[in-house]
């Protein structure tokens, strides 16, 4: 057992933590129980073989993981021992599901990283015993109902049925010892799982073996595997098999326990009290050293390509109390798609409360999205970088979209965008408001509230219907009450005189004996510092001029009620324009989504070929593999072009120079022919060149042969396959792909070869026809008519 075992650290920084470490084997690997399951296996396979296959049993998973963790430099060892039927079977049907755990963690961290940051000291809030009792009590009973819960009937977990096999069946597990890596506590790690139990409260029955790369321990305690005392080096709690020479003399025990106790049964109890004694026990004890052998397995490794694809063969799911998971490799799904997480309401999971999908390598930036059918609520969320729908108008950045169907809108921005809005909310038929930051005209705010009533009412001036009105979807036109307009402080105007929110009443009608008004502004200023009241003004629209009343306060003057009318109207084109805006950046989601839908249901029930270029550009961004072979390919036509280019190199050099030698001049070193010779000469060339041009398309053509008598071989071998059918079918998909790859060459330089066969050939005729030492072969035929 022990020499199996590999300590090797993989060039990959989820592996360098323990928890992400394993969780990234447990979804890396396809489990397989141990048969018959009160057994241990008869072989254990190296790390290496086993990272290869992507399949083991719990024993080959918790030696590649303790070879993994002690190659990170933890203090990891593997534990042997008997488990319930839920754990070596690996059904989680009433466990609950380990990512939501995780979130919440997360979630807490972070509020604790910000309350870290702003906190203010608090007097202790006062405490009732009487409510304090009445918690406990309901906390009881919620756990009383989660355990009868998790006791319900389940199809798909067989817990409730007798097991033959019971408290008698094999498993082997991960134990992290603290003390290195800056662990604080002792912890078992379920490699099927990559779940973490404490030591005191694992589900585990009970241990026999321990062991890591140098020893093996045998456990002596007949109790619980919770009430193990794991002091590896108390030989009333465990027993060595082999004694490591490396931590012999260690101040914790270690060999020199093991020494003083042979010492001591060795025979002579007096020598130990002298040197010579103790020189007669260590001679007694290196003889009886067993020496563990070197690791004879090959350094195990994960391929980056299969490292990236994290699952086994691409996806994978998992049942746990009213949950599903769902987990995908990258680039398998149309969307981009690679986990999928689905809470229920009942223990059967029929009733979908809420689904959780995360998205990779999206050319629109998404990475997650929450859905809750029972409320028609949606949440997306986006990574920085998404881009506009229009090249010349301020858009994109878009970071959140929360919408609740026919009741709210929401979308928030990261602070990249040209017109400064961060956040924008729409209350369906009611309001809309959004909120801008560093903007050059300060505005920090807007809204426009809405009153459908008023068109049943009557309340509207006649022609107000298009003028004041804001489109609302599955409304229409809806009239709009109230506009509001909000600034931050400028310092450089005095705090009376800066304008802190300005809101425009349209609709509101005031009547009095003297004077009857529609609509009113009222512009409320900044405060004074130390003050606690602002300066504020209203003003009342009579006829298009605007008054304060009563009538003996100070009027505006025209430049103002100018100032403030042409306020309104661009307060209005504002919320109008922004309006436009954000039903662009909707209508670009759901063109997004509706291709996306319609990529899906056309790929139904076919297999990604991921090698064809561009076959996910509308939607995902091109992978380092995609890229990897688009290079290949290129790289192999430009040494196809290359190898060409050489060969029309050594044809430009003198490509007559060969047939020549025998027609020249040995005293002048010049070749004068006459029609016959030269004819000889460019018959012999042309048919020469002919034969080259096909010699090397054969050998092409050979080549492509051969490729495919070997896919052929392999196909007919896979229908006479054995027992390791998925251990084949993985290494033929493998081979396959490479085969296909290499075929897809050979026949494009092919092509390319017939293809341009043709222009080298009209080529070299047309260099005969110029070169002057065959201008004899064309004076032939118009002589002889002269003669005639």
């Amino acid at each position: 057992l022990p020499s199996p075992t590999r300590p090797v650290p993989l060039p990959y920084q989820e592996l360098y933590e323990y928890k992400p470490c394993a969780q990234m084997l447990a979804d890396f690997f396809n489990y397989d129980e141990l048969n018959p399951p009160d057994r241990y296996p008869t072989v254990v396979p190296a790390p290496a073989s086993v990272l290869k296959w992507q399949a083991g049993d719990c024993f080959d998973l918790s030696i590649a993981l303790a070879s993994l963790l002690i190659g990170a430099g933890y203090d990891a060892y593997c534990v042997s021992g008997f488990a319930p039927r839920f754990i070596t079977t690996r059904n989680e049907a009433r466990s609950a599901c380990p990512q939501l755990e995780w979130d919440e963690e997360e979630y807490q961290e972070e509020g604790k990283q910000e309350d870290d940051e702003f906190t203010i000291p608090k007097k202790p809030p006062l405490r009732s015993e009487y409510i304090e009792a009445k918690k406990q009590a309901e906390d009881a009973d919620e756990v009383r109902l989660r355990e009868e819960e998790m006791k319900s009937d389940s199809e798909d977990d067989p817990s409730s049925e007798e097991d033959e096999y019971e408290n008698r069946r094999i498993h082997c597990w991960v134990l992290v010892r603290k003390g290195a890596r800056e662990v604080s506590e002792d912890m078992y790690i379920e490699p099927t799982t990559g779940r973490i139990y404490d030591v005191r409260r694992c589900p585990y029955l009970k241990i026999d073996l321990i062991w890591n790369h140098r020893n093996l321990w045998v456990n002596m305690q007949v109790c619980a595997a919770s009430q193990v005392q794991l002091d590896l080096y108390n030989s009333s709690y465990f027993e060595y098999v082999m004694l490591d020479a490396e931590s012999g003399g260690a101040g914790s025990g270690g060999a020199g326990l093991y020494a003083e106790e042979d010492g001591g049964a060795g025979g002579d109890p007096g020598a130990g009290a002298g040197a010579e004694g103790e020189e007669v026990g260590r001679a007694d004890q290196t003889s009886q050293i067993l020496d563990l052998p070197s690791a004879w397995s090959e350094r195990p490794d994960i391929s980056r390509e299969a490292f990236h694809a994290r699952c086994y063969q691409g996806e994978k799911t998992i049942f746990y109390h009213k949950c599903k998971v769902e987990q995908y490799a990258p680039y398998t799904q149309d969307d981009g798609l690679v986990q999928r997480i689905t809470l229920y309401k009942d223990v059967r999971r029929q009733i979908p409360l809420e689904i959780r999908e995360s998205f990779k390598h999206r050319r629109d930036r998404l990475y997650q999205r929450k859905r809750r059918p029972m409320q028609n609520e949606n949440v997306e969320r986006f990574l920085p970088g998404r881009p506009s729908t229009s090249a010349s108008a301020a858009g994109g950045a878009l970071k959140e979209f929360r919408e609740v169907s026919a009741l709210s809108r929401e979308l928030i921005f990261y602070n990249s965008r040209l017109d400064g809005l961060v956040r924008s909310v729409e209350l369906i038929g009611r309001k809309m408001f959004e909120h801008f930051e560093d903007r050059d005209d300060r505005l920090i705010y807007h809204s426009v509230t809405l009153d459908p009533t008023l068109v049943n009412t009557g309340t509207m001036r006649p022609g107000q219907k298009n003028k004041d009105t804001y489109p609302v979807d599955s409304m229409g036109e809806v009239p709009i009450r109230k506009m509001t307009e909000k600034y931050a402080r400028n310092p450089e105007v005095p705090a009376d005189e800066d304008i802190y929110k300005i809101c425009f009443f349209l609709t509101e009608q005031t009547t009095t004996s003297t004077y009857t008004s529609m609509g009113k502004i009222r512009v409320d200023y900044h405060r004074e510092p130390g003050s606690l009241t602002f300066r504020t003004v209203t003003y009342y629209n009579e006829d298009g001029n605007l008054r304060r009343r009563p009538a003996t306060l100070p009027q505006p003057t025209q430049a103002q009620v100018q100032k403030l009318l042409q306020m309104q109207v661009n307060c209005r084109d504002a919320i109008m324009e922004s309006h436009q805006r954000i039903q662009q950046e909707l209508t670009s989601r759901r063109k997004d989504e509706i291709s996306i839908r319609g990529m899906r249901s056309v790929q139904a029930g076919k297999k990604r070929d991921l090698t064809i270029p561009g076959s996910r550009d509308d939607v995902l961004e091109p992978s380092v593999y995609d890229l990897a072979r688009e290079s290949a390919r290129v790289e192999g036509l430009r040494e196809g072009a290359e190898e060409e280019k050489q060969e029309e190199q050594a044809t430009k050099v003198d490509i007559l120079a060969p047939y020549l030698v025998d027609f020249m001049n040995k005293e002048t070193g010049f070749v004068q022919l006459d029609s016959l010779q030269a004819e000889l000469v460019a018959k012999k060339c042309t048919t020469d060149f002919k034969k080259r041009l096909t010699d090397r398309a054969e050998i092409i053509q050979r080549r492509l042969e051969e490729e495919q008598d070997l896919l052929r071989k392999r196909r007919a071998q896979m229908q006479r396959r054995g027992d390791n059918v998925e251990r084949d079918e993985r290494e033929f998909e493998r081979y396959q792909s490479q085969a296909m790859f290499r075929t897809q060459i050979l026949e494009q330089r092919l092509a390319r070869h017939q293809m341009q066969a043709i222009e080298k050939f009209q080529e070299l005729e047309r260099m005969l026809q110029e070169d002057p030492r065959l201008a004899a072969m064309w004076q032939k035929e118009p002589a002889a008519a002269v003669k005639n």
